[in-house]
């Protein structure tokens, strides 16, 4: 999940040297890995140029440099295939935000910050928003989730929900229901940002302004009104 509001910029989509199968014979496992990255990499590019309507599972084919059976046999249509390139492009951007983790603080306010903090910084970059858009172009066209839990909402709730349950006592602070109290941050990042825009992305000052308003809110109450 994003829990690291580091200035780097996430990976960019990158189109990678097309794998073809040997003609004879099924792929082996390492030209499989390498056909299934191609696929999702150029179908992240095309769909973030072209859109969900505007790009067809054969320009995809084309472009990752396969039959276009290849593709099919991965994916039965356009919805189950962007439904892994936003699982692809999240994980990868967790990958990156992650790192840091392991250097917080035990105190669980300084923590909800930096990972409040860091996705408010991270949803406001130019390509995160890319994917979020197409994820939102995207919903309804299949049954997958995902499709509406674009920025890894879902695995959020459980992360803070995690830090607040193990955290919380060594701070003095023991939550009854910390998954409902996840569901709150979560709720009030998403309402600012909404009521934001999304026109220009945040600085890691603004962004730690805004989350610091919002986690002293929710722990102090009236104190800071």
């Amino acid at each position: 999940m994003l829990s690291d509001a580091s200035p780097a910029p996430p990976p960019r989509i990158k189109k990678p040297a097309t794998a073809r199968p040997t003609k004879r014979g099924r792929p082996s496992h390492e030209q499989s890995a390498a056909i299934s990255e191609a696929i999702l990499a150029v179908a992240a590019e095309l769909f973030v140029k072209d859109g969900f309507d505007g790009t067809s599972m054969e320009a995809v084919a084309n472009a990752a440099g396969i039959p276009k059976t290849t593709l099919y046999k991965r994916y039965a249509d356009k919805a189950a295939l962007v439904n892994d390139v936003i699982i692809h492009q999240v994980a990868s951007w967790s990958q990156v935000t992650s790192r840091q983790d392991g250097r917080l603080p035990k105190d669980l306010k300084k923590r909800l910050v930096h990972h409040t903090t860091t996705m408010l910084v991270w949803t406001t970059k130019p390509d995160v928003r890319a994917i979020i858009r197409l994820a939102l172009n995207a919903a309804g066209r299949g049954p997958q989730d995902v499709l509406t839990d674009f920025f890894g909402y879902t695995d959020m709730i459980a992360f803070m929900s995690n830090e607040i349950a193990v955290y919380g006592p060594a701070s003095g602070i023991h939550a009854e229901d910390p998954e409902r109290i996840a569901h709150a941050i979560m709720a009030m990042i998403s309402g600012w940002l909404n009521i934001r825009g999304m026109g220009r992305p945040l600085s890691a000052m603004e962004a730690r302004s805004q989350a610091q308003f919002i986690i002293d809110l929710l722990m102090g109450g009236l104190e800071f009104w």
